[in-house]
């Protein structure tokens, strides 16, 4: 015993090693006692008592494990603050000056170099850094993909050459980039757009590198429906699309120079995807398995049935869709097995060959070309800078895969696009690796010692632990990953998966074990004319996955939607479930403190009283009752959207139409009646006098709902004149975008109340951000 009363750590259980901290070496134990010998409240009173301070450095031992810590996970936090810099510009009210960002950055990053050269560089300092650097890197990365884009909706005629082909419920869907455009001056007053995106006729086929000349309908990019939702036309800016569209007719065939040597390379591979999407098509007979085995194989999803992936999204199995760890681990790995078995099997070269390096080199190679082939998306991109870590750890002699690695593949993936950190699929990919290696870490700890509990002879026994392991992984690997992102998709989506752990514990098995190794087989076996067989084993694989899926599809009779949480409400959930996975003993506790933050912007959370979109053509309101009721007539994506604001499935729809009652209409206009959403024990009388929401079409109706209405919403032009409170005209909506408006109920001075706009949200900021100009 120390003379603190401490138990003195065993050597082997006392090291930081391996990027993983030690739980029991760094708990706070009752003093004169073990830490096994007391229950859990007598060692959390004792992690709340003081600490003495240490005699020779002047600081407590709980200041040293937390610098330790610190300095552990620093280039983790560096990811963090980069980050943070990133999610800082882009919720900027407006753009800021790129020279004045980019030098502050300069002068941070000298000062930085200095203090590190004098050595006293210290985290706060490094954080300032990236937080900066993320900051100059977004706004950098805005500059230089700025493009012209379409300013009004025409008919044009647009000549250019595919760059992607795409599929459809209603037909082809293809990327031209263009090279001529005939359109009216006022929809191409920036230029003519680089690139754009139509919707072909359902009998057309087209190639990618074909020549086209098409007449079509082309339209902007389209903001978001709602405030804070899907935003098209910021992704459809950072991939340079500047107008989107459908052609009328079959796109007449032309020649056109040349793209050179890596528009060639790009055609060649685009073809090659192509055709063994094409192959699996002529193979299979089950359009379900067939559209997921080329989601699998070459990262096309368009294929897909409908109804196939919502049972996969329902049973929390959407995951396997996205070529990502599992997908690149078992082909990586199976060729680095497959290249070290061949070069083993030579005595020379095993006795006096790197054969170890050769494979990871070899292996390394030939998943770049998986990369390329699977169409590089995001979460395939964090997977192969994984594995490329992993083999260069193998190159070096040091392990791979750690939190610094998951680190350094973020850093790599946002200094390209910084953009990326709002893509769902970027955020899920990296939730679940970071969560699956931290959770790892800790279990790393202790699994030596808890497994020798149940060390078994003879094979009936090894094999039994063996299956218990796998399984106990496969739990842990389930509950984990399904948290982290559970957590980023009712964020987006407003949907989690209940069910989802029964749906992976039976699904993840067939899919591990038999899909994906028939899946690589069929990639090798298809330039041999082989891959029918293969291909067999793997759809086979795929119709029990999918029925596994409608399986546990149909245990969820509610489909898992709910409200989607905040960004703080997100923030916090995720930040407290990764304190917890990556800190170790009583420092767990500081988990709360995101938690509460979570629990509080949860509880405050409300979902809006109306939604107005940016064409003023739709709108939803609340009737007397506080139920959502939407104006349209027929579902769309609007209306999906509004209805996942509530917590609502799309098919929803037709039970949240608007009654005559609340919006009535005749050749002039429209009048919505719109209330607030009732608190809880609310008086119903407070809801006698309702928000009134105009609709004029003419210039009489204007004039007479200006005096009446609370709100207007017109294509005519509205001067000052008019009274209501809100006035949302064609050029009012082409500023703001799509407007979101709470309730409240107000008294008026004669002792009266009446609903009052409590707050209104819009969807672009002014002056815009240049996505939305």
């Amino acid at each position: 015993m120390t003379s603190a009363g401490r138990k003195e750590p065993s050597p082997g259980r006392s090291r930081i090693a391996s990027g993983a901290v030690d739980v029991d070496a760094l708990a706070v134990i009752v003093p004169g006692q073990s830490s096994g010998g007391h229950p859990p409240w007598r060692r959390w009173i004792a992690a709340a008592l003081p600490e003495p301070v240490h005699p020779s450095t002047g600081s407590s031992q709980t200041r040293r494990r937390l610098d330790r810590l610190l300095e552990l996970h620093r280039l983790l936090l560096v990811a963090l603050g980069f980050s943070a810099g990133i999610w800082g510009y882009f919720s900027l009210p407006e753009e800021p000056n790129l020279i004045i960002v980019l030098s502050l950055f300069s002068i941070s990053l000298v000062a930085a170099l200095n203090r590190w050269h004098g050595g006293r560089l210290g985290l706060g300092t490094l954080l300032v850094v990236a937080a900066l650097g993320g900051a100059a890197s977004g706004t950098l990365r805005t500059a230089l993909v700025d493009a012209p884009r379409l300013t009004e909706e025409a008919t044009v005629t647009v000549t250019g050459r595919v760059s992607a082909v795409g599929w459809t419920d209603r037909g082809q869907r293809i990327v031209l980039e263009v090279t001529a455009m005939q359109a009216p001056a006022y929809a191409v007053r920036n230029g003519i757009p680089n690139r754009v995106r139509l919707s072909l006729p359902k009998d057309t086929r087209s190639a990618v590198g074909e020549g086209l000349r098409v007449r079509a309908r082309l339209f902007p990019p389209s903001g978001p429906v709602r405030p804070g939702g899907y935003d098209f036309a910021f992704s459809a800016y950072f991939q340079g699309l500047g107008a989107t569209g459908f052609a009328y007719g079959a796109p007449e065939p032309v020649e056109l120079s040349s793209s050179g040597w890596t528009g060639e390379v790009w055609t060649g591979l685009q073809a090659v995807r192509g055709g063994i999407a094409q192959r699996i098509l002529g193979l299979s007979e089950d359009p379900d398995t067939a559209g997921v085995a080329i989601a699998l194989l070459v990262g096309n999803r368009d294929r897909i049935t409908q109804e196939a992936e919502d049972s996969l999204r329902e049973a929390g199995l959407a995951h396997i869709l996205a070529i990502s760890g599992l997908h690149m681990a078992l082909f990586a790995g199976g060729a680095y097995s497959v290249f070290l078995f061949a070069l083993a099997l030579s005595q020379t070269a095993a006795l006096t060959w790197p054969i170890h390096r050769i494979a990871a080199v070899a292996a390394l190679i030939a998943a770049t070309g998986y990369l390329a082939l699977s169409g590089a998306s995001v979460a395939t991109q964090r997977s192969y800078l994984m594995i490329a870590l992993v083999f260069l750890g193998i190159l070096v002699g040091r392990r791979g895969l750690t939190l610094r690695s998951v680190a350094l593949a973020a850093l790599a993936l946002l200094i390209l696009g910084p953009e990326r950190l709002f893509h769902p699929g970027f955020q899920m990919s990296f939730a679940a690796v970071f969560c699956l290696v931290a959770a790892y870490d800790q279990l790393r700890q202790w699994q030596p010692g808890y497994l020798r509990r149940f060390h078994t002879s003879g094979f009936l026994g090894r094999a039994t632990r063996t299956t218990c392991v796998w399984t106990g992984g496969l739990f842990i690997t389930a509950v984990v990953a399904g948290l982290a992102t559970g957590i980023v998709g009712a964020h987006h989506f407003g949907r989690i998966a209940p069910y989802g752990l029964v749906g992976n514990m039976l699904g993840m098995p067939v899919f591990s074990l038999l899909v994906m190794p028939m899946g690589v087989l069929t990639l090798l076996a298809v330039p041999f004319g082989l891959a029918a067989y293969p291909l067999a084993l793997m759809e086979a694989g795929l119709w029990l996955v999918l029925e596994i899926s409608r399986f546990t599809a149909g245990l969820d009779a509610g489909e898992g939607y709910l409200v989607p949480p905040g960004t703080w409400a997100t923030l916090g959930l995720f930040a407290g479930l990764g304190v917890l996975l990556l800190l170790p003993g009583r420092f767990k506790l500081a988990a709360m403190l995101p938690l509460l933050v979570a629990a509080g912007a949860l509880g405050t959370a409300r979902p809006p009283d109306i939604q107005v979109s940016d064409r003023g053509m739709a709108v939803a309101a609340r009737d007397a009752a506080g139920v959502l009721r939407l104006s349209q007539r027929r579902s769309g994506f609007a209306s999906d959207m509004w209805l996942q604001a509530e917590g609502l499935a799309p098919s929803a729809f037709s039970s949240r139409k608007m009654t005559q009652d609340q919006r009535r209409c005749d050749p002039s206009g429209c009048v919505v009646r719109a209330y607030p959403r009732p608190a809880a024990g609310g008086r119903p009388d407070l809801q006698a006098r309702p928000f009134l929401i105009a609709f004029p079409r003419t210039a009489a109706a204007l004039a007479h709902d200006c005096r009446r209405a609370d709100m207007i919403v017109t294509d005519l032009t509205v001067g000052d004149w008019c009274s209501a409170s809100i006035v949302l005209d064609a050029a009012g909506r082409a500023r703001s975008g799509s407007v979101s408006i709470w309730l409240q109920i107000a008294e008026n001075a004669d002792g009266t109340e009446m609903p009052s706009v409590r707050s209104l949200r819009r969807a672009k900021s002014d002056p815009p951000r240049p996505w939305h100009r």
